[in-house]
């Protein structure tokens, strides 16, 4: 009894106030009584004094009991399962009809994958290709969800997407100034386009921003609520920088010079792989909130993963 008052204490004390937490409350207490009464009835059991011999009976059961309160309590809202049918009936096999003519596809967009994406393919070498090397794994841990049903998971999948392709041009960019080109040619037409994929990834870190807090205000696990602030807190900065170096690369378009260049470059190499991984872990801290979540906030965060 000692060790489930310790474990309620524990859960209590990292709950926020909700439901589940008055619940947990009302059932510690009556379990604290109990013990209290199963106590008395024992002691008087033992000296002979009980004047009802099923009163030591009674008082042992009821303590049984409310551990098994306290117990369902916590199952119940870890583990919200629906009950499973006891039959699925068998499909309605309906007449077939005559189908229209399929419709074309529709244009995907510059940002869907052309290809579907390994994970277990090899990650490209960190020391030669580090901003694609944090893109595959960022790529790695949104493709273990279902991405229709998340689109905190869309977004890091298009965060990752896009420094792959900035890091292309990138590269391609100071091959052609060092041979003293004025035009890059690459994925983007002009730094322009880089620019603006710059600004795509800021706002693409900001819905991450604002999904994340969403999950945290409907978390009542105050240790996983921290562990997810912490994870989203430097995305903010990180997405500031971000910009202030595509400024700066922008500043020197047309222009060759090696020790900017090369200090650019740096500073962008720093900012992809920090922001690629607080964006990787503010996804597996969502998911870990969303486990203890009270309500959904919104039907598109759901973390279901794949099989």
């Amino acid at each position: 009894t000692n060790r489930v008052l310790e474990v309620t204490d524990a859960e209590l004390e990292n709950l926020d106030n909700c439901q589940y937490r008055v619940k947990l409350v009302d059932h510690r207490a009556n379990l604290q009584k109990a013990i209290q009464h199963a106590g008395q009835a024992t002691n008087e059991h033992i000296r002979g004094e009980t004047k009802d011999p099923a009163t030591f009976n009674t008082s042992i059961t009821e303590v049984h009991m409310n551990i098994n309160r306290i117990k369902t309590e916590m199952v119940g809202f870890y583990l919200p399962l629906p009950p499973l049918p006891e039959s699925i009936p068998p499909p309605i096999e309906e007449e077939e009809e005559e189908k229209p003519p399929a419709r074309p596809p529709v244009p995907v967009d510059s940002d869907e994958e052309e290809e579907p994406f390994d994970a277990s393919a090899p990650a490209p070498d960190p020391v030669e290709a580090p901003i694609e090397h944090a893109a595959f794994k960022l790529r790695q841990e949104t493709a273990k969800y279902i991405e229709n049903d998340n689109d905190m998971i869309t977004a890091a999948r298009k965060i990752a997407q896009k420094f792959q392709q900035m890091a292309k041009y990138t590269k391609g960019r100071r091959e052609m100034l060092e041979l003293g080109a004025t035009e890059e040619k690459s994925e983007f037409s002009s730094m322009t386009d880089m620019i603006k994929t710059c600004k795509e990834i800021i706002a693409l870190t900001k819905n991450i921003q604002k999904h994340a807090g969403m999950i945290s205000k409907n978390c009542p696990d105050k240790r996983l609520v921290m562990s997810l602030s912490n994870s989203m807190e430097p995305i903010g900065m990180l997405s500031q920088q971000l910009n202030i170096i595509a400024s700066v690369k922008a500043s020197a378009s047309g222009k060759y010079n090696e020790a900017a260049e090369v200090e650019a470059d740096e500073m962008l190499t720093i900012n992809a792989q920090n922001l690629m991984k607080s964006v990787r872990d503010t996804v597996r801290a969502s998911e870990s909130c969303s486990v203890k979540m009270l309500s959904n906030p919104a039907t598109n965060l759901q973390f279901k993963r794949k099989r």
